[in-house]
């Protein structure tokens, strides 16, 4: 019996670009603590039209966020949860190696090519204790959690005073200059 016969598909990890949750709503809890650390968002590419995390320019459907500039200030990116997500990931990344801070947030999987190439990336990663709950509600009104732990990533952002919310790590390859 071979083994990678039974690899897990990670197409099924992922929504179809037309799923009515495609937007899960980052928790105040979570967005608070890091809108105190960047000192306000400057831009949130991919929020909805009443812009929750209160950014000085934010960008909601139908508009093409990840298309759009992002010279406004410090970017928070809590990106759809489809397929569309590496080229949110990818944005994220190049926006850090201009010099831009941002910090993603997306599920932790660590086994997946987009958490590899962000936390390759990243000045510092958090893993968020427990699993967040989106503001999703269930039908008997409780919150639904994600069924996933997440991680933020910050591109030239320290999350270490965010320490309240998970484990702060600098990749290894950070700490040697590699």
């Amino acid at each position: 019996m071979r083994i990678a016969a039974y690899r897990f598909d990670n197409d099924k990890r992922r929504r179809p670009d037309h799923h009515q949750r495609q937007a899960m709503l980052t928790p105040g809890y979570v967005l608070e603590p890091v809108r105190n650390l960047l000192g306000g968002i400057g831009l949130d590419p991919c929020t909805e039209p009443d812009n929750p995390t209160k950014a000085t320019t934010f960008y909601h459907l139908p508009m093409d966020g990840c298309a759009l500039p992002w010279h406004t200030g410090p970017v928070f990116c809590n990106p759809p949860y489809g397929e569309a997500r590496e080229r949110w990931v990818e944005r994220c990344i190049e926006e850090g190696r201009r010099g831009n801070k941002v910090v993603l947030l997306i599920p932790a999987h660590p086994d997946t090519k987009n958490f590899q190439r962000a936390l390759r990336a990243c000045s510092t990663v958090l893993f968020v204790q427990g699993r967040l709950k989106f503001g999703v509600l269930r039908e008997n009104g409780r919150q639904e959690a994600a069924s996933h732990g997440s991680a933020l990533f910050g591109f030239n952002v320290d999350l270490s005073p965010l320490q309240e919310l998970g484990v702060v790590l600098t990749p290894p390859a950070l700490q040697r200059g590699a």
